[in-house]
């Protein structure tokens, strides 16, 4: 694309650098003969050769859909996200999961010492069938008479009391072994072989990559504009080339008082929920109107002044000098040479996008619409289409000073014959 423009730009300067001291094709009849050194009445008029034809590029409007979008920038978010804090204490004895790792719910992730618990356990155990012995001897003699209710009652307690001690210490083991709590990837882990571990010492964090969501903030003035299954198009940095659709799934009902503003949760399929990265940058434009089948043009050819869109369009010379007889020429074009009028067309616009623009009057499928020099172009100015692909051609193996020398040297040349031109007219 930069070498189109850069031959349309150099053919083009050149141009108009050799007719900076002409006339101007197509200007009003008294200009022209002003410029030339005549009179209306006088009889010097400009040959064919000195015709100026500037040379565009030119296209015809195209059939499209187009949408007008809500642009903005946010990062990934995984609601289901989980910071695996320490229940146990002791030192580290193995890690099983790294940074990066698909895990499942329940999956080990890391392993401590359990020698102390497991002492703890033994010791509980035997407490217990000590105090469960005693609870069956104290039953025993209260049935056969010879105990008492109060005898049998305080060993039930103690019992219990044992059994109570054993769950405890049996959690206080099962905290030795660090699963997790979620299915998801590991995206930190602070966790290694040897430290010592205390209790509520963060040590992974997982993330469920299937709950991935983009959320965004629009502005309040758009909310009427806002619906469920909305559709976005999202552009992740760290994906460079692709694009993913997002829908709308959450709206919040109401606007933040702080910035105006209202959050809109779109939410991916899981397709491609699997290939995002948690807190990846992202570029969303979310689609609040779409037109079908609508007549578009590239949106650098649109012209704006004065509050008003204007396109610049080719007709041939025939045809533009029957419209307008006003505009005709003063000489005929060259043998072979296919000559075009420029006229500037005031149009109507609607949606727009970052390359098209849509075009809703003044021009229709057949017009013939300026791509590429419309920024040098006038009212009935004589142009020759062209295309960068002949214009490079044309130049091929010319650098860019032999250009410029060349187009300096014809604007001399013509400044010389407008000089002369002038000299003949005054005698």
């Amino acid at each position: 694309m930069l070498n189109r423009v850069l031959a349309l730009a150099l053919c083009c300067g050149a141009l108009l650098v050799a007719g900076c001291n002409k006339p101007v094709e197509g200007a009003a009849a008294e200009d022209k003969q002003s410029a030339a050194g005549t009179t209306p009445g006088g009889e010097a008029k400009k040959s064919a050769s000195e015709r100026i034809l500037i040379p565009v590029e030119v296209a015809h409007p195209q059939r499209a859909d187009i949408s007008s979008y809500f642009e903005t920038t946010t990062r990934i978010v995984a609601e289901n996200r989980v910071e695996v804090l320490s229940k146990g204490a002791g030192i580290c004895l193995s890690v099983t999961a790294e940074e990066g790792d698909r895990v499942n719910k329940g999956a080990v992730l890391a392993e401590l010492d359990k020698t102390e618990m497991d002492a703890q356990m033994r010791q509980t155990l035997i407490q217990v069938e000590q105090r469960k012995t005693a609870f069956q001897i104290a039953e025993r003699s209260l049935a056969e008479g010879i105990g008492a209710p109060v005898e049998r009652d305080n060993t039930k307690f103690a019992y219990d009391q044992s059994k109570a001690l054993l769950e405890m210490n049996n959690a206080q083991l099962r905290n030795q072994t660090i699963t997790a709590p979620i299915g998801g990837v590991v995206t930190r882990r602070t966790i290694q072989a040897g430290i010592l571990v205390a209790p509520a010492m963060p040590l992974f964090s997982l993330v469920d990559t299937d709950s991935y969501v983009l959320p965004i903030q629009v502005p309040e003035k758009e909310l009427s504009r806002l619906s469920v299954g909305q559709e976005a198009r999202v552009r992740v940095d760290a994906m460079e080339g692709q694009e993913f659709t997002a829908k709308v799934r959450r709206i919040n009902p109401s606007v933040d008082p702080l910035s105006g503003t209202v959050k809109v949760v779109l939410d991916f399929t899981l397709e491609d929920k699997a290939k995002l990265r948690d807190a990846a940058f992202a570029r969303v434009r979310l689609v609040m109107e779409t037109h079908k089948n609508a007549l578009v043009v590239p949106k650098d050819a649109v012209l704006e002044e004065n509050a008003r869109m204007y396109l610049m369009t080719v007709l041939p010379e025939g045809q533009a000098n029957a419209q307008d007889p006003s505009a005709a020429p003063e000489t005929t074009a060259k043998p072979g040479e296919s000559v075009f009028v420029a006229q500037r067309i005031e149009v109507k616009t609607g949606l727009e996008d970052s390359n098209s623009i849509e075009v809703l009057s003044g021009v229709d499928d057949n017009s013939q619409v300026v791509v590429l020099g419309q920024h040098t172009l006038k009212q009935n100015s004589y142009v020759t289409i062209t295309s960068a692909e002949k214009e490079l051609k044309a130049r091929e193996g010319v650098s860019f000073d032999e250009a410029i020398a060349a187009a300096k040297k014809k604007s001399e040349e013509e400044a010389k014959k407008q000089k002369e031109m002038e000299e003949a007219a005054a005698k």
